[in-house]
């Protein structure tokens, strides 16, 4: 998939308006794909809960199972991560025809963009921090910047506070499944 950002919205999560940010701009992303009524929309969230920076995909992805009705791939119970996500990729393509795929991932960036949750058309390398080369995925991208970058990669991701990636994901999590609920429902 080829790696498409024509302009992307940053918002911090302590931000007042952070929610009613990200809401439009992922309903209105979404009533901008092609032939959006007869595509699937799933939400793939990437990450692994051995290392709480990692986590995020995870616990927003277990967050849409618990309380939506969205089609979710990676869990906390069933993570998708650099040992499944080619596979994961391939049996989303063998099942569903052009499907619009939501990828979401933790990022690692500066101390001043911690918080930051970044939203865009168009795909995320995952494991870049942690110098894995993954393939590019997402129809549209979301990123929640967990802690800063250093020179440790996995340690920089497991020296994260457990309450920034739980506030991250709770507040992607809402957004999405409002937003992908207010679309299908239209």
């Amino acid at each position: 998939m080829e790696k498409k950002i024509a302009e992307k919205l940053i918002v911090n999560v302590n931000d007042i308006v952070v929610y009613p940010k990200m809401y439009h701009y992922m309903v209105n992303l979404l009533k901008q794909q092609e032939e959006l009524e007869n595509r699937k929309i799933i939400i793939l969230c990437i990450g692994s809960d051995r290392y709480i920076g990692d986590a995020l995909g995870p616990l927003v992805g277990s967050y849409l199972v618990e309380h939506t009705i969205c089609t979710v791939y990676g869990s906390l119970e069933m993570p998708v991560h650099a040992g499944n996500l080619v596979k994961v990729i391939q049996n989303i393509k063998e099942q569903y025809h052009q499907p619009i795929i939501i990828a979401v991932d933790a990022c690692l960036g500066k101390n001043d963009e911690i918080g930051n949750i970044e939203i865009w058309e168009g795909s995320l390398e995952a494991g870049i921090a942690v110098g894995n080369k993954l393939p590019c995925i997402g129809t549209i991208s979301i990123i929640g910047v967990v802690n800063a970058s250093g020179y440790l990669g996995y340690l920089d991701l497991q020296s994260t506070p457990l309450s920034i990636v739980m506030k991250l994901s709770k507040c992607i999590g809402k957004m999405l499944g409002d937003a992908v609920h207010s679309i299908q429902n239209q």
